[in-house]
């Protein structure tokens, strides 16, 4: 009943084309010449011309004030990219007290009733060593913050079988090297995803999918809780199922290792 873990964890378009420039203005008739009165028909044709000039020189402005700025207009919004949203992750660590390690074989049995009435069937577990469980994050912290012995792990069905759930408890050196270590989960620092057994009959699916991971620690160990669709898609947010179904079992297995250590 060795479930399986996942390998690894892991246009442009051409701006507005410029009008043809503008020509020149459309000669009116000439003026006729003033006459001969004394210099007064002078003075009003200049008048006449300087008001003409002014007025040219407004409509001139207004024309470059509209068009200035076109090869700066771009035509188009740019382009939205859709994501996946990732969930983020964070620890809920419990105060710590003491030292030494705990087995959690006695506490990861096939069937785990919680106190909210749910009961979790297990469908898969794996015992194997830190660094081949470890993502490459975690493996990393955990040249710092060396584990020891095995790590245990087993993988829970919610009662619907809709969501599932993989537990691991890890043991390291002290209070201070569990802190260290949980706390890489908010680099996305957690043991690799499990599968369910091939042989509980619940999805298997191809690729690895989003999930929420949640990590206590109790004195020297950590407990894992990852929690994902069974069948996969988006796991929301905090409020969501699978984020309260990591908390649910999650509390429920570090109370019992509480007390049974």
């Amino acid at each position: 009943m060795q479930p399986p873990q996942w390998p690894g964890q892991p246009g442009y378009p051409p701006g507005p084309q410029q009008g043809p420039p503008f020509g020149p203005g459309v000669p009116g008739n000439p003026l006729p010449p003033p006459k001969s009165d004394g210099g007064g028909g002078v003075i009003i044709a200049l008048l006449l011309g300087g008001g003409l000039l002014v007025l040219v020189l407004i409509v001139g402005v207004v024309v470059v004030l509209a068009n200035g700025g076109d090869d700066d207009d771009d035509p188009t919004p740019p382009l939205a990219v859709s994501r996946t949203a990732t969930p983020s992750y964070s620890p809920y660590s419990t105060p710590t007290t003491g030292t030494g390690g705990i087995d959690p074989q006695g506490v990861l049995k096939s069937t785990i009733r919680t106190a909210r009435g749910n009961t979790f069937t297990q469908v898969g577990t794996r015992v194997d060593s830190c660094t081949a469980r470890a993502n490459s994050t975690m493996l990393e912290r955990l040249r710092l913050y060396p584990c020891t012995g095995q790590m245990y792990s087993a993988v829970y069905a919610n009662p619907s079988r809709s969501i599932v759930t993989v537990i691991s408890v890890v043991n390291v050196g002290s209070s201070s090297d569990a802190n260290g270590l949980s706390r890489a989960v908010y680099s996305e620092g957690w043991p690799r995803l499990l599968k369910p057994s091939n042989t509980s009959g619940m999805p298997q699916l191809s690729q690895e999918p989003s999930q929420w991971t949640r990590a206590w620690t109790l004195n020297s160990s950590i407990i894992y809780a990852q929690s994902y669709w069974a069948r996969g898609g988006a796991v929301g947010d905090r409020t969501g199922s699978v984020y309260n179904t990591a908390g649910e079992l999650g509390v429920e297995v570090t109370n019992a290792l509480r007390f049974s250590s």
